[in-house]
C-alpha cells in the first residue's frame, strides 16, 4: 500500500463554491481508494479548515446565490471517518488564535520540530 503526505498552507481557495479546497477532496477521493493510505498536514492559514466553530454562509452575486458553500470542518471529520489522517501545526494553530480544543475531532496538532519525522512516514509528499 502506498502512503501520501499532502501538505496545505494556503487555506480557502476555491471553497466559495459547494466543493471544499481542491487538497482536502483529492485528500478524500485517493483515501476511499484501494491501495492508497492518505494524511494531510494543515499548515499557515490552512489551519482554520479544522476549526470546528466557523460557520459557511451562502454568498450572493446579484440574483445568484450559491446556497451550499464548502464546509470544510464537516468535510475533514468525513475524511478522517473514512481512515485519513490530519495533522495541524501546533505553532500556527497558536497563532491564529486556537488551541487544540477548538479542532475537529481526530485532528492531531504537530510540532514544527517533528515536520521532518512526519514526512519520512509517507512514500510520497505534495506541498499545495
Amino acid at each position: 500500500m502506498s502512503s501520501l503526505l499532502c501538505i496545505c498552507d494556503q487555506g480557502y481557495r476555491a471553497s466559495v463554491e459547494e466543493q471544499d479546497d481542491t487538497v482536502v477532496w483529492i485528500s478524500h477521493m485517493l483515501q476511499k481508494a484501494d491501495n492508497t493510505s492518505t494524511a494531510m498536514l494543515l499548515r499557515g492559514s490552512a489551519v482554520n479548515y479544522a476549526y470546528k466553530g466557523q460557520e459557511s454562509v451562502a454568498v450572493k452575486f446579484g440574483d445568484w446565490t450559491q446556497a451550499h458553500p464548502a464546509n470544510l470542518p464537516r468535510d475533514l471529520a468525513a475524511y478522517i471517518a473514512d481512515g485519513g489522517a490530519l495533522f495541524v501545526l501546533s505553532e500556527d494553530v497558536a497563532s491564529h488564535g486556537l488551541s487544540a480544543g477548538d479542532l475537529i475531532d481526530g485532528a492531531k496538532p504537530v510540532a514544527r520540530s517533528a515536520i521532518a519525522k512526519l514526512v519520512g512516514e509517507y512514500d510520497l509528499v505534495s506541498p499545495w
